[in-house]
């Protein structure tokens, strides 16, 4: 072999080495990219006490079943606002209102959420109050790649 292939070769090899161990490195990331949100919830809701599980899943259970209509009209809006943005001509007023409409209905169930766990934890003692709100955090945003 002459210099400039076993110097091509080496290079090669590097390269695929070096993209091997980056790949490695994010395959972690990426399963846990994958969980979805009411996983990471069911997993920070198993390390309550026994009896606030129960609590807090009931009353999850409780705000779906009345928020069924709610979110329907989430869709709805969203849908429509689809339409508006690929009609033409296009209506920039007709777009803005249904947005706003899909941020006030986003409102609406945001409030509920909130009443909800008001009603959870207002007997609860600070102990249980602070684990609640560590299943409540947001997880951490993944890092721009």
């Amino acid at each position: 072999m002459n210099a400039k292939l076993k110097l091509a070769f080496l290079t090669s090899l590097l390269v695929n080495v070096f993209l091997v161990g980056v790949l490695l490195g994010e395959l972690p990331r990426r399963f846990d990219e994958g969980v979805s949100r009411e996983e990471r919830m069911e997993k920070a809701i198993g390390k309550l006490p026994e009896p606030l599980q129960v609590r807090f899943r009931g009353e999850m259970e409780r705000m779906r079943e009345g928020s069924e209509q709610l979110r329907a009209q989430i869709q709805e809006a969203r849908e429509e606002a689809l339409r508006i943005l690929i009609a033409e001509p296009f209506d920039g007023t007709a777009y803005d209102r249904q947005v706003s409409k899909i941020h006030e209905l986003h409102g609406q169930r945001s409030q509920r959420m909130a009443e909800l766990v008001k009603e959870v934890v207002k007997d609860l003692p600070p102990e249980q109050r602070q684990l609640l709100a560590e299943v409540l955090k947001r997880p951490p945003s993944p890092s721009p790649r």
